[in-house]
């Protein structure tokens, strides 16, 4: 049996802000499916966050173990981290995070380039994102010069351009309308479906969950319980189990 995309296993994470503990994670165990898109929900304060930062690598457990691909990522020196989460992790954030004086086609080859890799293979699979993306008239833009869902966009094929085995996403339509926010939801899903990626979405919206194919709910730093996404007919049902579920 293969391993897992990513698996948590009893990961705790304890910060100190002032003279207080706060316990942001407090024994969380599940596990994601290679080529899953899983959303997972919560209310503020729940770990949702946390829980992103650590298979991202931005952070480290306090105990317990979260793997990648089945290679156990807390256990990194910081610049195996840095390697890791450059070849292997996509990631995408609310504030798209776009260098402002770079175009579009910088923009989304600046993951290549700090790794080295800025190659002719790199460089079409670049242009093809470009392309499917819809951005292959905007490419020589600076962010400034498109809109937010063009910037979005953007982010989506910087993500992308390394190939990762695993997509992870921040509210990632948080600073978008209604439109581009399902624009969003399509391309994700349209790309999901061609490749064998991975990918975890913190949201709070459930016509953004709806997307997905399973849903993990956080409280209080624990999992309350998780569910397939066939399972609720609409963003209204699952809103509904959503809320079972935070009670």
């Amino acid at each position: 049996m293969p391993p897992y995309a990513i698996e948590f296993s009893d990961v705790k994470k304890h910060y100190h802000a002032a003279s207080q503990r706060v316990e942001a994670l407090r024994g969380v165990t599940f596990h994601i499916d290679g080529g899953q898109f899983v959303a997972i929900m919560g209310a503020s304060g729940s770990g949702k966050s946390t829980l992103l930062h650590l298979c991202a690598l931005l952070d480290r457990p306090t105990s317990g173990t979260v793997k990648i691909g089945g290679q156990d990522i807390s256990s990194l020196t910081e610049r195996q981290s840095v390697e890791f989460r450059r070849y292997r992790v996509g990631l995408i954030f609310q504030q798209f995070n776009l260098i402002p004086n770079l175009s579009v086609w910088d923009n989304v080859l600046l993951p290549a380039r700090l790794a080295g890799k800025c190659n002719a293979e790199v460089m079409d699979h670049a242009a093809h994102l470009i392309d499917r993306l819809g951005l292959s008239a905007r490419q020589r833009h600076r962010p400034e010069a498109l809109s937010g869902g063009e910037q979005q966009r953007t982010a989506i094929a910087r993500a992308m351009v390394m190939n990762p085995a695993v997509l992870l996403a921040d509210e990632p339509t948080g600073n978008l309308d209604s439109a581009n926010s399902r624009q969003f939801w399509s391309l994700l899903s349209d790309m999901i479906g061609s490749s064998n990626l991975t990918v975890v979405v913190v949201t709070h919206e459930p016509a953004a969950a709806v997307e997905a194919d399973r849903v993990v709910v956080l409280r209080d730093g624990v999992v309350a319980g998780q569910f397939d996404v066939e399972e609720a007919r609409d963003a209204g049902e699952l809103a509904a189990r959503y809320q079972l579920l935070t009670r």
